[in-house]
């Protein structure tokens, strides 16, 4: 898969959330692999981090990371290993001056990123469900005596006979 351009962003220290732009995700992907790259300082920026979302109707379902910028760009997971409900939704980027310098300045740089996108699934498929493969083998107690167990509500419990 190749990065989607969602948007670019130009804050301040005094911005609060702004709308990057919206963003996709096919059936069956759990998360969103954001690069951003920061334009504007061309050096390495000392005052703030942000806060960078997917949003949906049923709110942000695949969390919060936190961000800085690097002139180079740097990828963020956004995921849960949950797939969201609802398959579109808009990306937020909330910058938060840490560093009172960036307040205090009389004409404060701006902090400018650009966001690119792809979405996928985090996991591999995890354990198969019982009866689709083997999934249990034989066990043997230290004597070689193989054990009895039990499947119940598909978990496996080992009968003791001591």
């Amino acid at each position: 898969m190749t990065w989607a351009d969602v948007g670019s962003v130009n804050v301040g220290p005094l911005d609060r959330e702004v709308l990057v732009g919206s963003f996709s995700m096919e059936p069956e992907e759990d998360t969103i692999w954001f690069r951003i790259t920061q334009t504007s300082p061309q050096d390495c920026w000392n005052y703030a981090f942000g806060l960078l979302t997917w949003r949906t109707s049923f709110g942000q379902e695949l969390g919060t990371q936190k961000v800085y910028g690097d002139v180079n760009g740097q990828v963020f997971r956004l995921g849960n290993g949950l797939p969201p409900l609802e398959r579109t939704g808009g990306v937020y980027f909330t910058p938060r001056a840490y560093n009172r310098a960036w307040i205090s300045i009389d004409n404060p740089p701006i902090w400018s990123l650009s966001f690119e996108a792809q979405s996928g699934s985090s996991t591999s498929g995890g354990a198969p469900a019982f009866g689709t493969r083997a999934t249990l083998t034989v066990l043997a107690d230290a004597l070689g005596k193989a054990q009895e167990f039990r499947i119940t509500a598909g978990i496996a419990r080992i009968l003791l006979r001591y």
